[in-house]
This record gives C-alpha cells, structure tokens and sequence, in this order.
C-alpha cells in the first residue's frame, strides 16, 4: 500500500483513521481510533521513502523502545508501534489543543506571562529527557502543543537522538532539525548532547517574546550558513521593551559556544524560576517591535531640545501643585473628621476601651511612616479613598503628609491604645513559622488527582510538616473550579495570600496508557499513570528541594493502594528536604514566629 492511496476511514493495524493532523519530512499524522481500546490517538505513518530503508527502520524499532519509556506530564507518550502492507507506523498520545506555531502565525508573539510558563515546562520535560540521554533535535513551535489551560506537551521525540548511540539516526543532514532552531553544533554536525535542545528552547523563547527566530536567511542554506558562523542578533535589540532579566536569560540560552550555556534543564528551570520571580509587573509583548519604537519604560530618557524641558517642566510644575492643595484639603478634611469622630467616642466611653478609632490611628501612623498619605491609608482606615495619583508628585505627597498630619494629633491616645501593641502583631505576622506550613496543588487527570493529593498530604504530614490544601483557599479553589488552574508558582503567589503558606507543592498526575486483562473469564483494565512533584518557595520562587516523579500501575481494585505505594515510593523524602531547606533559610536570618 502506498501512503497516497490512504484516505480518511482506513483501518491501518487496528487504528481507523479520522483526519489528517499534519504532514512532513517524516510522514503524515492523522488523528485516528484505536478499536481495540476505544481510544483516540495520534498516528505518525512514516513516509514510503524512510519506510523503505531497512538501515533505518532498524535503528528506529530499537530508539522508539527509548523514547516509549519517557514518562512525563509535558511529553507527548509513545504509544505503540507496528507495519502493514509495507507501511510503518506509530501511535502517540493525542493531546487536545493547538500547536504553538499556529499561535505564533495568529498573535506573531506573546506576553512574558504566558512565554515564561511555556519555557518552564519544556525546561522540565527536558530534564526528564536527559536522564534518558535523549535528545529531541526538533524543539519549534508546531512541536509544542499547549491545551485550554497553558499545559503544553512536546511532540515528535520519534526523531531524537542518543548521547550513547554508535551512529547516526538519520544520514547527513537528512534530518537536522528546523534550521532557525537548531544549536550551532547540531547546525555544523557535530556530536549532541542536551545542550543542543537547552539552545533550541532559548531560540523558542526568543521567538515567542519578540516575533521573529533568532537567525534569519532567505533560504535554509542561508540560515544554517548564520547559525555557525554569525553571532545572533541581541533580543535587547529586537525587542528593546523586554526587562533585562528576560535578556539575560535568553542571551545565556542561544549563546553559540556551548560551554557559556546552562549545562543542565535544572539551571535552566531555576533560572526561569528566578527571572519570573523578579518580574513583579511583567511587560507585554503583543508583537514585533522594531528598534526603533519608542521604548513603554526606556532605561535612560532620550535627550530633549531645552524649549520642550523646560515647557515639560512647567507643566509638572503646576501637576505637582495642583495636586499638593488636593491632597491638603483631603488630609485637613481627614485628620478634622478622624479627631471629632475620636473625641465623641471617647466621651460616651465609660471604661477605657480601644475604639474603632485607635485602628485606624495605627494604620495611618504605619501608612504614613511608609507610603505618602493617600489611597493606600484611605482604604486600611475606611477613610474615604482618594483620587489616585500621578508618580510625578509622589514627593509633594510626601511632604503634604509630613506637614498636615504630624504624628502628635493622631498618636496622642491614652496608653492602652498605643501603637506598640499593634506593631507587636505586625511583626508576628511578618515572621516565618519554624515548621513551614506546605500547600498542595494537583493538576491533571481529574479522577486521580484527588487520590494523589490526599497520599500526597499524608506523606508531607507524616514528615512532620503542616499541610493545607487548595480547598482551605476560597480564591484558588474558586479559579480550580472555573478551569483557571494555576500552572507556576508565579500564577499561584498572585492568588495566594501569602500568610496562608510558606512552600507550595506543585503536581501534575496523568493517565499515559492502559490495556485489557483477562482472568478466569473476567475483564479488567490496568492503567499506567504518571505523575511529577516540586516543592517551591512561596516567597521567592526558589526549589525547596529536589523535584520527584513517579508511575503506577493498577487495575480499579487496588488503584488506591498502588497509588499510595507510588506516591510514597517518590514522595517519601520529600518532606525531609523541605525541612532541611526551611531550617537554612531560618539560619539565614530570618525572623521566627
């Protein structure tokens, strides 16, 4: 059978074929029903070409077996594998959603809040890999396939290459990858490791935040030609608005000598980790920007002729005063109405009692000792808020504050009611408990995800660490509920308030194979999950310890038993290290609860 003369309805080795997914340099992926399981899959039929060359199917029979055995949440499994009518064929996992190069075709880039995320995941389905010495080869966007909830899986690791191998998968330059992704040594045909596919992640950061691949030609030739022997244009120069960490960390990821990069995916995940952590108010990216826009926050303010300074100035000038006799008149009102409302209550009083007024005289005096008097204090004391404010009179609000409202008319309270008191319980809540209290999230199959997390909380608590839970958090479990899933610790420290924990345990289970049993005439089904667990910082996004992964096999009679094993098994030490972790961190200085 030719691979032409197959159409939509087919049944090739069990698999009816639905629609046409795509189609390439390998073969066509159709979207196809696995009969035999009722499942939907993807199937890859290679092309009559590569199915032809004997050498080759070979050598791919015995590296699928490898790549089938990678088990991760953001890796696109290996089902199976099989021939008919001189066809060769494997089937995948199907994954529900769009590839990333067709959101780049729509958008051309995206913002650092979803880019960042989407970097991090692959970063850890290659750390994943590299235990393997797998290597994909082919990182692009159409191999990166996201769902409805940011989740991505990476396709294609059909074609990968192994560190250990005696020879080369494909012949020379057949397959090298898509050339405006591929490392410089891969580009020259040098020997691969990981770092090849740590470049190819950075070139994909690269594209998503700035619209366009790191090298460009007008042909493949060209491209390759550039990849080897031209350095790569700066994405500080492409992209000018992006914050310098972003930079940084692409810079370090595409650089051409191999030996400046990040040798590991777990240096690369800390470094995203961190790099996320420090952009508190991320930049959009909603397309390409040429070098010579005009930059939303530049580092240094381009020169301005004297006339316009000077007219800038003036208009300043009368910003900053009008706002300083508002903020005047607002803070006279105030401190008027604070004080009559104070000595009313005081007069009805007939024991010495701390009136509604001595909480809002503390949280003015902290306010105003920290911030100028404005919104910020307006909404803690449940005085009226005031209108917001431009950055450009932040120091006439300050004065105003110093000068309207000094300390003597709002601290002069009988010593029951002095501001100590609540300073005291500031500093409580401000200080971290000697054991950390752990928060467990867990995303993925929505049937085993609760039975992990429970194992999960029973294993943390056995540790001897305090657990909760995203069901005692109104905010997340309401966004769970609605679909908006968390994915990163820098979405769940937005929603989290941060006294309700100190680390978060992030994990993802799902399902990656099942196949009929049959016994003593009874039918059951074993299914295969996977899960992975990372124990995370709340405050500052650093590891608090080793990440873990783990499988399970089980049939429905004992699948909560097999599960607990599992989780256990990978689990288990892992209260042990977040312990150590918080204990350094309190040794660092930190104040204790």
């Amino acid at each position: 059978m030719k691979l032409n003369q197959i159409e939509t309805g087919s049944v090739i080795g069990g698999f009816q074929l639905e629609k046409e997914l795509g189609r390439g340099g390998m073969g066509v992926v159709y979207k196809a029903h696995e009969l035999s399981l009722n499942r939907m899959v993807a199937l890859k039929i290679l092309s009559e070409r590569l199915s032809g060359d004997d050498e080759f199917i070979k050598r791919f029979k015995r590296e699928a077996k490898v790549v089938a055995a990678l088990s991760h949440p953001h890796i696109v499994n290996i089902l199976s594998y099989g021939e008919e009518n001189g066809l060769h064929y494997f089937a995948m996992e199907y994954v529900k959603g769009t590839d990333l190069g067709q959101i780049l075709k729509e958008k051309k880039s995206i913002s650092l809040e979803e880019a960042l995320p989407i970097a991090l995941q692959i970063a850890d389905a290659l750390e994943e890999a590299a235990t393997k010495g797998v290597v994909h080869r082919d990182l692009k966007p159409s191999n990166i396939m996201i769902d409805s909830l940011g989740r991505i899986k990476i396709t294609d690791y059909g074609i990968a290459y192994f560190q250990d191998a005696d020879a080369k998968l494909t012949q020379t330059g057949l397959y090298m990858g898509t050339p405006e992704y591929s490392s410089p040594e891969q580009a020259s045909g040098a020997k691969l490791d990981i770092r090849s596919d740590i470049y190819s992640l950075g070139a994909l950061l690269y594209k998503m935040v700035s619209g366009e691949p790191p090298v460009t030609g007008e042909s493949p030739l060209a491209v390759v030609a550039k990849i080897i022997t031209e350095p790569i244009r700066p994405i500080a120069t492409v992209n000018p608005s992006l914050p310098k960490p972003v930079c940084e960390l692409i810079d370090k990821l595409t650089a051409k000598d191999i030996n400046q990069r990040f040798q590991t995916p777990s240096e690369v995940t800390d470094a995203i980790v961190s790099c996320m952590g420090q952009l508190h108010i991320v930049l959009p990216v909603t397309g390409r920007i040429p070098t010579s826009r005009p930059l939303p926050v530049p580092p240094t303010p381009p020169p301005v002729p004297a006339e316009a300074e000077k007219e800038k100035g003036n208009r300043t000038k009368v910003l900053a005063m009008a706002a300083g006799i508002i903020i005047a008149i607002l803070l006279s009102m105030w401190t008027v109405d604070a004080l009559l409302h104070r000595l009313k209550q005081e007069k009805s009083a007939k024991e010495t009692l701390v009136p509604p007024v001595q909480e809002m005289t503390v949280k003015e005096k902290s306010s105003t000792e920290q911030l100028p008097a404005g919104p910020a204090t307006a909404t803690t004391s449940e005085a009226p808020t005031a209108p917001p404010r431009q950055a450009t009179v932040d120091q006439q609000e300050r004065e105003a504050s110093s000068t309207l409202a000094p300390p003597p008319a709002v601290v002069a309270t009988p010593p029951v009611r002095t501001p100590p008191v609540q300073t005291t319980k500031v500093e409580k809540k401000a200080a971290l408990p000697t054991i950390p209290v752990v928060l467990t999230i867990v995303s993925g199959d929505e049937t085993l995800a609760p039975f992990v997390q429970n194992h999960i909380e029973a294993a943390l608590t056995n540790s001897g660490l305090h657990v909760t839970s995203d069901a005692e958090i109104p905010v997340l479990m309401e966004k769970m509920q609605m679909g908006s899933l968390p994915i990163s610790w820098y979405d769940i420290q937005r929603l989290v308030p941060s006294q309700s924990a100190n680390i978060v345990l992030i994990s993802q289970v799902q399902q990656t194979g099942s196949m009929p049993l049959q016994y003593y005439g009874r039918s059951q089904t074993l299914t295969t999950v996977s899960f992975t667990v990372r124990a995370v910082d709340m405050e500052t996004g650093a590891a608090a310890g080793p990440p873990a992964s783990g499988t399970a096999k089980f049939t429905p009679l004992n699948m909560d038993e097999e599960l607990r094993k599992a989780v256990n098994s990978s689990v288990g030490n892992m209260g042990q290290s977040i312990k150590e972790y918080w204990q350094q961190k309190l040794k660092s200085g930190a104040p204790r609860g």
